[in-house]
């Protein structure tokens, strides 16, 4: 299948291969999307990569398809422990509050509206996500609203952790800069949550924020993906191989080359700002 995404003035294109216990992905990673003055995008791409996970070798490949190199690493990737947190200097927050300080509500509406895409009958999901501060709390209010096309369609290979049937996990993370307790999220679901393959789906999310002089701003971003091709059929197992001439190494560049003018530029931005606040 191929899949077509776009959010930020950026966008991107994923063509994804599955065969029994085997999964390939490429992709180019890539940053800017602003506009130049002359009405030019600032786009730069990293290298072509192909992602291979193989069940029977227990490894994702990764491969730098323009370099001729490749890493493995173990697959599934091991549960992270405190000891990890410990390595990274990842510190638990010292306090949470005991009673919820955000509610998080989520309502999943199925329209009725069907239609046949890719040979499989796509049905028609509005999912709203609510997020509204309670009593200390710290984050602001914000709305997520979903439309999506789903279709029964099983991408997971064998290795992939396995989904209880039936259920769903909640996840809510959000930094503190001044060292305030997280918020403690409440959960409430109103229908029942999507959990099929998505084709086609555009997510709107509005909130605010505060600028430092006390000013409230409001802010809205869409992201959008689409599945343009999606064809069923025999696959040659060459496609997960790992090609001849490909070199070992421990790391392989993904990302797009940073221009040094630019990065020149931050870091004296970022000194002389450093310098002005020591004399302030």
């Amino acid at each position: 299948m191929t899949v077509r995404f776009a959010a930020s003035g950026m966008s991107g294109e994923q063509t994804i291969y599955i065969r029994g216990d085997r999964r390939r992905m490429d992709y180019r990673n890539a940053t800017g999307g602003a506009k130049r003055t002359d009405g030019s995008s600032d786009m730069r791409y990293g290298p072509h990569i192909a992602s291979i996970t193989r069940c029977d070798l227990g490894q994702v490949l990764e491969l730098n398809l323009d370099a001729r190199e490749y890493r493995a690493v173990p697959y599934p990737p091991k549960p992270f422990t405190q000891e990890h947190g410990e390595a990274l200097k990842i510190k638990p927050p010292s306090s949470v509050p005991s009673e919820p300080t955000l509610l998080i509500e989520t309502a999943t509406v199925d329209t009725g509206e069907r239609r046949e895409m890719f040979g499989h009958a796509a049905r028609h999901v509005l999912t709203t996500r609510e997020e509204t501060p309670l009593e200390g709390s710290q984050a602001q209010p914000q709305e997520t609203v979903t439309d999506g096309w789903y279709i029964d369609l099983d991408n997971r290979i064998s290795c992939d952790r396995k989904r209880r049937e039936g259920a769903h996990a909640y996840v809510y993370a959000r930094s503190s800069a001044d060292g305030r307790a997280p918020d403690r999220p409440k959960f409430v679901d109103v229908g029942k949550p999507e959990t099929g393959f998505a084709v086609d789906r555009k997510t709107t999310t509005r909130g605010s924020y505060t600028l430092p002089d006390g000013t409230r701003k409001e802010n809205t971003s869409i992201s959008e993906m689409s599945v343009t091709q999606l064809e069923e059929g025999p696959l040659d197992a060459t496609v997960f191989e790992i090609p001849a001439g490909f070199w070992q190494v421990a790391r392989i560049e993904t990302n797009p080359p940073v221009q040094w003018q630019t990065a020149w530029i931050n870091a004296w931005t970022r000194l002389k700002a450093k310098v002005e606040r020591l004399f302030d």
